[in-house]
Order: structure tokens, then C-alpha cells, then sequence
């Protein structure tokens, strides 16, 4: 399967989660603002933080998604606040309900916005990638 690993990233950890998973699946990694062309994917993974509630994945999948229907697309926002806070949750309701209805979605930690070097390694760490990983390999 070609798998795309699409990133947007701010504060550096969104990059590092999203190489890591490339590196995993044999994907292909594109900046965001790169990855305009997707015919030749039959899985996208969009990936970006959430930044004071706004996530850039969800303009990018309204601009692509005559592009991405029909493909697997799982959705991965990264962030400080956890998936169960409510800022997290209004997040994920910026996307729209036909397409939030047709993707799968992970919220994962990411690092604290401007955190020191040795704060970043213990907040982005390649274990928050497993629920990620193991829905991404189920089937291989």
C-alpha cells in the first residue's frame, strides 16, 4: 500500500512524530504546504498540532478531499492538551462532520509549546505513536 505521511508542524514535535511514522511504514513524508498531488497514495496520514484550538490538518483536508476520498485517511493532531480535554475535543469538531464520518482520528501528546530540548524528549516520545502504528498495521 502507498502510504503519504502529510505534516505541518510549528513547535517541532508534529516533524518528529511524523518521520518517525514514515520511517515505521515505509511512507513517503511531504511537508504539508508540499503535498498537493496525491493520486498516487492509497493511504494519507495528515498530521499537525493544534495551535490555541485551530488545527492547520483541517483546512488542508477541506482543500484535498475530492483527493482523499476513496483513500484511507487517518488524522493525527498533536498536541499538549490531552485527547480528553475539551479544548482537544472542539478541535476535532472543526472538522467537518462528512469528513470526520470517513477518517480515523488520534489526538497524541506533543511537546509544550517553546520547551527546552530535554522537556521535548520526555513529552515526544515514539510510544505515543502505538495506538497510530498499530491501527496503520493492522492489516499487513
Amino acid at each position: 500500500m502507498r502510504t503519504a505521511v502529510i505534516y505541518k508542524s510549528v513547535f517541532h514535535s508534529t516533524a518528529q512524530y511524523a518521520r518517525w511514522l514514515a520511517e515505521a511504514l515505509g511512507a513517503e513524508l511531504l511537508a504539508m504546504n508540499k503535498a498537493k498531488d496525491l493520486a498516487r497514495f492509497d493511504r494519507v496520514v495528515v498530521m499537525s498540532g493544534t495551535y490555541a484550538g485551530g488545527m492547520p490538518l483541517v483546512g488542508y483536508l477541506k482543500k484535498y478531499w475530492p483527493q482523499l476520498q476513496g483513500k484511507e485517511v487517518v488524522v493525527v493532531a498533536v498536541g499538549a492538551a490531552p485527547a480528553d480535554d475539551p479544548a482537544s475535543q472542539l478541535s476535532y469538531e472543526k472538522i467537518p462532520p462528512e469528513i470526520r464520518e470517513q477518517i480515523t482520528y488520534f489526538k497524541i501528546r506533543g511537546a509544550t509549546p517553546f520547551a527546552k530540548a530535554a522537556q521535548r524528549e520526555q513529552e515526544v516520545r515514539r510510544e505515543h505513536l502505538a495506538p497510530v502504528l498499530q491501527h496503520l498495521q493492522r492489516d499487513e
